[in-house]
């Protein structure tokens, strides 16, 4: 008798105000240059769509369940306080569509600016709306000492009550942490 290979997709999506670093960080994590990376506001407008691997999940050796991973790079929603320009009509409508069809949420904050209050209602209303596990990084924090960023961990961890994590796609610092905690939910989900 064949073995039977159970196929499942596991979509993460990266959402976050126009330049907290999304693309950057999809390239930092993939290696390679998946997204276009820009200081102009609004460089990612349509999901970039990228299959990052299939994994095999849980125990069983005949019959191993596999996983395709692909992450999906989604335009800002907010330049800062106000509704980006770029997302309007289809492209607004695709981005949701992409959010609902995910099975996680990558929730991007720029630790030059902290947390928006524009994203702090988005990440609740995504949380309670949707009910999908959200991993909340704080990116760029090379660019801030170690005061700034035990105060803004304790802000956001205490506002967003989710748990954060330090990467900058410049210096790699906290990618593998990054890694590390999607396949751990991966494993719980899946």
């Amino acid at each position: 008798m064949e073995d039977v290979y159970r196929e499942e997709i596991f979509k993460v999506v990266m959402i976050g105000p126009e330049n907290s670093g999304k693309s950057a960080l999809i390239n930092a994590i993939f290696g390679k240059n998946i997204s276009r990376v820009s200081e102009v506001g609004g460089t990612t407008k349509n999901p970039v769509r990228k299959f990052w691997g299939r994994l095999k999940c849980g125990r069983s050796k005949r019959h191993p369940k596999m996983v395709d991973v692909i992450f999906v790079d989604l335009g800002g929603l907010f330049t800062g306080e106000k509704r980006s320009p770029v997302m309007v009509g289809k492209v607004l409508e695709r981005t949701y569509r992409e959010i609902e069809d995910a099975n996680l949420i990558i929730h991007v904050i720029d630790g030059e600016k902290g947390l928006l209050k524009s994203f702090e209602k988005i990440h609740h209303s995504l949380k309670f709306r949707y009910q999908k596990p959200i991993i909340v990084v704080i990116n760029k924090c090379d660019l801030l000492d170690s005061r700034s960023r035990e105060e803004l961990k304790r802000y956001v961890e205490d506002r967003l009550n989710n748990r954060c994590i330090f990467t900058s796609a410049v210096t790699y610092e906290g990618i593998s942490d990054l890694i590390d905690a999607i396949t751990n939910i991966l494993k719980t989900i899946i």
